[in-house]
């Protein structure tokens, strides 16, 4: 009863998150599904289900669904799905956004949403070496990220978009 309390209550905060970010021009979609392992015709395939109740080790598939609800095209979109605390990102599990000719490759966040970058990222500690404080460089691992954006250059009227990642619950 804990996980499903606190998933619910994880869940509320992303989605109010992702739609604090609309100013009124995107409606935004952000749905969680289960992701789940089947076998169908003696193969394994997997299925989504609405993720109502998770557990620790399960896999969710966070989707944000787009729409450009303006009447005008829009610039510099700027979409983003947070990560809950109680789950740990997939590596590798939000792909680029085909866009036309061009593809909007994911930028990612370890420090809240305040600042994004592309993998690998880095981030400085401080270590103790010899006695003696020194700051070091070392690389982000994906399940410490906790947002995920993509940035559209542009947003055709009535455009749609989804958006996915992964994420396992810890």
């Amino acid at each position: 009863m804990k996980w499903r309390q606190l998933w619910i209550i994880g869940l509320s905060l992303v989605l109010a998150l992702a739609f604090a970010q609309t100013r009124g021009a995107v409606k935004l979609d952000l749905q969680a599904y289960r992701v789940l392992s089947v076998q169908e015709n003696g193969r394994s395939v997997e299925k989504l289900e609405e993720a109502l109740e998770v557990r620790p080790g399960q896999l969710i598939e966070y989707r944000l669904a787009a729409q450009n609800t303006s009447q005008t095209a829009l610039r510099q979109v700027s979409l983003v799905i947070p990560i809950p605390r109680t789950t740990a990102y997939q590596a590798l599990s939000a792909a680029p956004l085909r866009l036309g000719q061009s593809l909007v490759a994911p930028q990612f966040s370890f420090d809240g949403g305040s600042v994004y970058g592309f993998p690998p990222l880095k981030r400085k500690v401080t270590v103790m070496e010899n006695g003696k404080e020194v700051q070091r460089e070392v690389e982000v691992k994906p399940e410490e990220y906790t947002h995920v954006r993509w940035v559209l250059p542009q947003m055709a009227t009535q455009e749609n978009v989804v958006l996915t990642l992964r994420a396992t619950v810890r």
